[in-house]
């Protein structure tokens, strides 16, 4: 009788009725995510690293910071006590002295790319952060001066006063005549390290003032 039913059922012997059994269910294990492989999807993802960013007044204090360290030391300093900065005949203070100016300048130099990079349209507001950077320039190169001729009264020729008022004022000129580069000579620099300190304050001007600063407002109107 069961091969007379199969010979006459449509389907094939093997589309019969799925017999259910429990030994075909063991053994199953479900399928789960690899936790490994896949994030959790409640962790938000880390925040790219922000670069370090300087404000205008922290890339200028360099600057500020020099002129009252050189004016402070110029108070208590003079040929009578430059003990302290005798060894090597002094190269390693006049060395420290140079470095320090070029990197001061650096640090302006940026500040300055820095407010005109932050500046609006009309660029009217350019005067007051520019003019604060030349004014920083020159007070730092004015210390300097004053203190470098405190120690070594033989590195700049020219009457610049005896008391420390009319010589702070004296070197005020030679910074400020020197980085308009109008040198009118009444005050000179003798040995190498005022030279290069002359050298390095007309190089800002002629480097960020009359060369990149231009530049830089013309990136910024493009």
């Amino acid at each position: 009788m069961d091969q007379i039913k199969t010979e006459l059922s449509p389907y094939p012997p093997y589309f019969g009725p799925y017999s259910i059994s429990p030994n075909r269910f063991r053994g199953y294990k479900p399928s789960y995510p690899n936790t490994h492989s896949n994030s959790p999807s409640c962790i938000p993802p880390r925040p790219a690293k922000q670069p370090l960013e300087l404000s205008y007044w922290e890339l200028i204090s360099p600057a500020l910071f020099g002129t009252g360290a050189a004016l402070f030391l110029s108070l208590f300093s003079s040929k009578k006590n430059s003990e302290p900065i005798e060894p090597f005949g002094g190269a390693l203070f006049k060395f420290a002295l140079v470095g320090y100016s070029f990197g001061a300048l650096v640090s302006v130099y940026f500040a300055i790319k820095k407010a005109v990079l932050d500046s609006l349209p009309s660029y009217q507001n350019l005067f007051r952060p520019v003019a604060g950077a030349l004014i920083s320039v020159i007070l730092l190169f004015s210390s300097e001066y004053l203190l470098l001729y405190k120690f070594f009264p033989s590195s700049f020729e020219g009457d610049v006063g005896d008391d420390f008022c009319t010589q702070l004022f004296s070197f005020v000129y030679l910074s400020s005549t020197t980085i308009a580069t109008a040198g009118l000579g009444d005050i000179k620099p003798v040995d190498v390290t005022a030279r290069a300190l002359i050298a390095l304050e007309i190089t800002f001007y002629l480097f960020a003032l009359a060369t990149a600063l231009p530049l830089l407002l013309i990136q910024k109107l493009d």
